[in-house]
């Protein structure tokens, strides 16, 4: 009898990013006051973003 195969489970996906200056901190302090991990308010952040701009075409004004 063969033995039954694990399902698989898919790992969350990650990125790396770098933080202008001041953001990490801004980062934590939000975190603090909302007894919510830096992670947490991250993915929260990009989840209202992705909502908020969902299906229009967003001009990005990028800063020399």
């Amino acid at each position: 009898m063969a033995a039954k195969e694990k399902p698989k489970v898919s790992a969350p996906d990650r990125i790396t990013i770098s933080l202008a200056p001041g953001q990490r901190e801004a980062l934590e302090e939000i975190a603090e006051r909302n007894s919510a991990t830096m992670s947490f308010v991250v993915r929260y952040a990009l989840n209202e973003f992705l909502y908020k701009h969902e299906g229009k075409q967003l001009p990005l004004n990028f800063r020399s």
